[in-house]
């Protein structure tokens, strides 16, 4: 699942003043809410409209990535279970097409203890 994140506070330069923190605090604080949600839409395949007041230019990049697209799935025939990250690669053989944006790696879920 692809995740588009938004910070809807946009770009922000100042605290507020009614706000009883340190210069070094609100700008740990922010960067921490924001580092989550980049992170949130990087590792899902989308993105995040963050530190950013063009809002437009993002919704429409976000219609134009979900407008169309195509859900492959696959049989893996590495038989390791101990190889957590596995790699994808989608080859195109058909002149002047790419496969666009996709996740390159997954990552199996570990055994639990009780699975074991």
């Amino acid at each position: 699942m692809t995740f588009y994140t938004i910070d809807p506070r946009g770009l922000m330069s100042m605290m507020d003043i009614d706000q009883n923190l340190t210069w070094e605090e609100w700008n740990d604080n922010l960067r921490e809410t924001v580092t989550s949600l980049q992170v949130l839409g990087e590792q899902t395949g989308g993105f995040c409209i963050c530190m950013s007041n063009k809002f437009k230019e993002g919704f429409a990049r976000i219609d134009a990535e979900t407008s169309d697209y195509y859900i492959l799935g696959y049989n893996s025939s590495n038989p390791d279970p101990l190889k957590y990250v596995r790699h994808i690669e989608i080859k195109i053989t058909r002149p002047g097409v790419s496969p666009g944006t996709y996740r390159d790696t997954y990552t199996l879920k570990r055994p639990s203890k009780r699975d074991k």
